[in-house]
């Protein structure tokens, strides 16, 4: 536990989301910027991007008014939306489809924080608090606390259907996921997009872009995927075997049925993938970072 917890402790992360942070709330409200404390910087990062999103969509639509809000008003008003959590503050979201933005930088419709968002229900905030809990026990926290700041609850599905979740890079800190009512179910999806969250702000925090132009053959869709998705897969599904293989022995019920389905659908993928992830993990020149998401697969491989 203590070699994943190390891996996934980049200070390099950390001083990228302040600057990132200032950067943004200096574009929409100059010499508004007050520096977050570690606690709130999660939170202070996930909402300046929301607010940017904001900002930057009303003032493609020629909407002065809610351009204005995003800038001069947005900050109390989102914050307020906050509420304490064993992570510390979390937004938690649940919207319906139709409010919902189909734009050109998601593949599937995602959520922008606005004036018109509300608080998901407390038995939702619960259901969340309690997944954290669940993200706890396997050593995971830290992953979660940092990357998965605000979260969109999208749907509630039943244990035997799919569940959708993702993570876009325009909202860092955000997780967009289904859920079954199921907290140790919901911790699972939230160290998935809480991972490509880390991921995303590794590469950005350290300067580096993953060539396009070579794929590799992802078992998860069973299609061959550019570098940069397959790369993502092989270090959020590995975390994610680690959670199941941590959290099944205070899982009850039908969350303990789809845990040992997840550590059995993943060990094949993982064995599969394991020499085009070698091949790939090469692309990135960061020895550190290579170092670290090796440190992570070869650790699920062992699960």
């Amino acid at each position: 536990m203590n070699d994943i917890a190390a891996a996934l402790d980049l200070d390099a992360i950390t001083t990228h989301r302040r600057e990132r942070t200032a950067a943004a709330l200096t574009l929409l409200h100059p010499g508004s910027v007050t520096p977050p404390d570690d606690e709130a910087l999660p939170l202070a990062y996930a909402l300046a991007h929301h607010r940017l999103e904001g900002a930057e969509n009303a003032a493609r639509h020629r909407d002065t008014t809610t351009l204005d809000w995003y800038r001069n008003t947005a900050g109390p008003t989102l914050a307020r939306l906050a509420h304490s959590s064993r992570l510390g503050p979390r937004i938690v979201i649940a919207p319906n489809k139709d409010e919902m933005i189909h734009g050109p930088h998601s593949d599937t419709p995602y959520y922008v924080l606005g004036p018109d968002t509300t608080s998901a229900a407390e038995s939702l905030a619960v259901l969340t608090d309690d997944a954290f809990g669940h993200v706890t026990v396997t050593g995971l926290e830290a992953l979660v606390a940092a990357h998965a700041a605000v979260i969109c609850l999208t749907g509630r599905r039943r244990p035997d259907q799919t569940l959708r979740s993702f993570a876009i890079t325009r909202l860092p800190a955000t997780v967009f996921t289904d859920h079954t009512g199921d907290a140790t179910v919901l911790g699972r999806d939230l160290v998935h997009e809480a991972a490509h969250n880390w991921l995303n702000d590794a590469l950005a925090a350290l300067h580096i872009t993953i060539p396009d132009d070579e794929t590799y053959f992802s078992p998860w869709r069973g299609t061959q995927r550019p570098a940069y998705g397959f790369l993502h897969a092989c270090f959020a599904f590995p975390l994610t075997m680690i959670y199941a293989t941590r959290a099944r022995p205070g899982a009850t019920g039908a969350a303990t049925a789809v845990l040992v389905d997840h550590e059995r659908q993943q060990r094949p993928h993982l064995a599969a993938a394991q020499e085009d992830f070698t091949r790939a993990v090469k692309l990135i020149p960061d020895p550190g970072l290579r170092e670290r998401l090796d440190t992570v697969f070869q650790h699920a491989r062992t699960l």
